[in-house]
């Protein structure tokens, strides 16, 4: 039986450079050096908040499926209590589908492509 690997969040930080584990790391993180690109030293491994790591790293946590972990080991890390949980955006529905939407759509792609379809139809039917 293969048990799911768990990773930490200083892990999750450096990131890998192997593909298959699906975990970019924070772009800003210096492997030769050990820290930060934009400051001394990594604000996460110091235990205080990142906004770059807040708004850029920790959203990829959700693709890699280990949000709810992450986010938690974050929390901890820096020492707030569930507030970038309540943050989180809930994800827009298409409401033919209940696909996920991106921003500014009214529709899924799918549901899009169909609705102009038919009314190009209908409006064929009128005019022909």
């Amino acid at each position: 039986m293969a048990r799911k690997r768990t990773v930490g969040l200083i892990a999750f930080l450096k990131g890998s450079s192997n593909p298959k584990d699906r975990m970019p790391g924070c772009a800003n993180y210096d492997h030769h050096y050990g820290g930060c690109l934009l400051a001394k030293r990594c604000l996460v491994q110091d235990g205080k908040r990142c906004r770059y790591f807040e708004e850029a790293v920790l959203p990829t946590a959700a693709d890699t499926g280990r949000k709810e972990l992450v986010y938690a080991l974050y929390e901890k890390q820096v020492g707030i209590g569930g507030e970038l949980t309540q943050d989180i955006k809930p994800v827009r529905e298409c409401p033919d589908c209940g696909g996920e939407l991106k921003p500014r759509q009214r529709y899924c792609d799918d549901c899009g492509m169909k609705r102009r379809r038919q009314a190009y139809r209908k409006a064929r039917r009128r005019n022909g």
